[in-house]
């Protein structure tokens, strides 16, 4: 696992762009309150929150109005935002259902309120808003669901709600808002047939989701009032979305109002290229034939970086920051519970910007020195500084004792391909995962050997795997394979939820439960067999059901082959050709008994979430 240790100053080139990104960060929530947080550029709301704790306090949903100059600037930055969306979008919105409307006001409206949902997505993913356009939903029976969009490269589903204020003032209603949870609920069920062809169009992207265990999903509020959502509209969301974030951070809220907007509309009209000043510690330089700097900047400054930038920082990476995910959060653990060490396990962060100057203080000292970076961005290391964020919104002191190890390369005098190669070769290195370290278990050779004298090849090593797929098993299918088999069904629920923690420590349990000298190699080859027959009986079993009922199939996975494996009793000495006839039956009773049991007692709960959540496994085991 990678990390760093890095501090510096960041500044926006234009004063309006600062102000932007100020405001935002000032203004963004992160929902669920417990967990790993997102940065609040990727997840922002308009309510308050409590500092970087993203505990979240609700304020009034209508305040005093003001008057004078702050009811003008009100009126101006609609009037503005309006102009901004009727340039971008006139005649790639879908207004047929407006086609003989009366009211050209009404239509108007309608207009601007779909051109709203296509703005706030834009600011949230790489997807240009004409065609965001193309993803609205607004209309009769849309479920108060406005826009609905499957961003596949960081599988995200964004399912999107507004409201156009026309004189400024306002926010979203309760009613409003429990319509779009409903909404929510049929889409998150795979239950749209109820809802408008428009997103029954998008069924795809929508099932491209909830197919995907590792989806995320954000609900967007976005509307051009300049109150903040009231108390009983932020519980209802609150509490929506911590039902669903039972197990893991799945599920978040972003609300965007009026000066949030504006400010985007600004910035996209600006589009001034980052700038920063960096302060590297034991910096050196390489001159020819590119010139770069190195050294290690403070944490906390890096964390700075993603603040006032968001996700312009990574415009030429080949990935966002991802947020949740197991090196993130290894990263972020780092962080907070060995910052001092952080150095030494993080591989660093590269970042390539069009101009690098060295200011005078500091004289020709390596000690220290500040640069002055333009055209300022990071080609890799965006989970690194996206993860440095994530745990400065924990705990800020601890980040400011990690140090960073961090490379400028100036593309000023480089050839125009030269910055492009550094993104494309930085990005393309061979990552250890924690499989990989099973290799120095001796059991997992000792099981290979026993396999080999058996005409069985176990592929145990990454990279190791070859010959004939009907006699050739790797690490992964054999581990679940065991876990599956074992009557302890936690292991299943891990191996669902995150495989790699049973590999973590090779000492200790789970990793021993699996793998020990009592495991031969000819019980490993029953199992995965066994599991393979079940994983086709599954597959064929499943496409008799649709809906949530599918979904239930599909992330139930490893349960139902945990419930069938179980009553096969390979753990008991039988065979597989001996059990092997039993198993399509079984499938059909086990999948049946389940969805009884998991609509009399989840009926609520996403499957996604449900089948990694242990408490609730365990109750669902006793009904099989």
């Amino acid at each position: 696992m990678s990390q760093s240790r890095v501090m510096s100053r960041v500044e926006v080139a234009t004063s309006s762009l600062v102000g932007f990104v100020d405001s935002i960060f000032a203004n963004w929530t992160v929902l669920p309150i417990s967990g790993m947080r997102f940065p609040r550029d990727r997840y922002r709301g308009a309510s308050k929150s409590d500092g970087f704790s993203g505990s979240i306090t609700s304020w009034p949903a209508r305040s005093t109005r003001p008057n004078g100059k702050r009811e003008t600037m009100s009126k101006l930055h609609v009037t503005q935002t309006e102009g901004y969306l009727k340039s971008k979008l006139d005649g790639r919105i879908d207004m047929s259902d407006y086609a003989h409307h009366s009211d050209p006001q009404q239509v108007k409206k309608a207009f601007l309120t779909r051109a709203l949902a296509a703005l706030a997505v834009s600011q949230m993913t790489e997807e240009p808003i004409e065609e965001l356009a193309k993803s609205v939903t607004d209309g009769a029976q849309d479920g108060g669901i406005d826009l609905v969009y499957f961003g596949p490269s960081d599988r995200t589903l964004y399912l999107v709600q507004t409201k156009w204020h026309e004189d400024g003032h306002g926010s979203i209603e309760l009613g409003e808002v429990l319509k779009f949870i409903d909404g929510v609920k049929k889409v998150l069920d795979d239950d749209i047939a109820s809802l408008n062809s428009r997103i029954q169009a998008k069924r795809p992207d929508i099932e491209s989701a909830l197919f995907d265990a590792n989806a995320n999903f954000v609900l967007v509020i976005a509307h051009t009032g300049q109150e903040d959502l009231s108390a009983e509209v932020q519980a209802a969301l609150d509490s929506y979305v911590t039902s669903q974030n039972d197990t893991s951070d799945l599920m978040f809220v972003r609300v965007l109002k009026q000066g949030d907007l504006h400010k985007a509309v600004a910035a996209g009209l600006a589009g001034a290229p980052v700038s920063a000043e960096v302060q590297l510690y034991g910096w050196g330089q390489v001159k020819e034939p590119h010139f770069g700097v190195y050294g290690q900047v403070c944490a906390a400054d890096v964390a700075s970086w993603m603040k006032a930038n968001g996700s312009r920082l990574f415009d030429k990476n080949l990935r966002q920051f991802l947020g949740t995910s197991q090196v993130n959060q290894d990263i972020v653990d780092t962080l907070l519970k060995r910052p001092e060490d952080f150095w030494y396990f993080n591989n660093g962060i590269t970042v390539v910007a069009s101009g690098v100057a060295k200011k005078p203080i500091g004289g020709n000292s390596t000690e220290s020195g500040i640069f002055e970076c333009t055209g300022f961005c990071v080609v890799n290391g965006a989970q690194t500084v996206g993860s440095i964020f994530a745990a400065a919104t924990q705990n800020p002191d601890s980040v400011q004792k990690a140090m960073v190890p961090v490379r400028i390369i100036s593309s000023e005098k480089s050839p125009s391909a030269f910055a492009s190669e550094v993104t494309r070769f930085t990005n393309t290195q061979n990552a250890i995962e924690k499989r990989d370290f099973v290799a120095l278990d001796p059991e997992q050779e000792r099981i290979r050997q026993e396999l080999h004298i058996e005409g069985v090849e176990y592929a145990y090593k990454s990279g190791a795997s070859s010959g004939s797929a009907a006699k050739r098993f790797d690490l992964t299918e054999a581990t679940v394979a065991l876990a599956c088999s074992n009557s302890d069904v936690s292991l299943a629920v891990q191996a669902k939820r995150e495989i790699g923690k049973l590999w973590e420590d090779l000492s200790k349990t789970p990793y021993k439960q699996l793998f020990n000298g009592g495991v031969s190699g000819p019980y490993v080859w029953q199992a995965v067999q066994a599991l393979r027959a079940v994983d086709q009986a599954l597959s064929s079993e499943s496409k008799k059901y649709t809906g949530r009922d599918g979904l239930i199939c599909v992330h139930g996975n490893r349960f139902i082959e945990w419930a069938v494996l179980s009553a096969l009793g390979l753990e008991s000495g039988k065979t597989f050709t001996s059990v092997e006839g039993q198993i399509p039956s079984l499938v059909h009773t086990t999948i049946a008994k389940l969805l009884t049991a998991v609509k009399l007692g989840y009926a609520d709960s996403y499957p996604a979430s449900l089948f990694k959540n242990l408490g609730k496994c365990k109750v669902l085991s006793s009904k099989m």
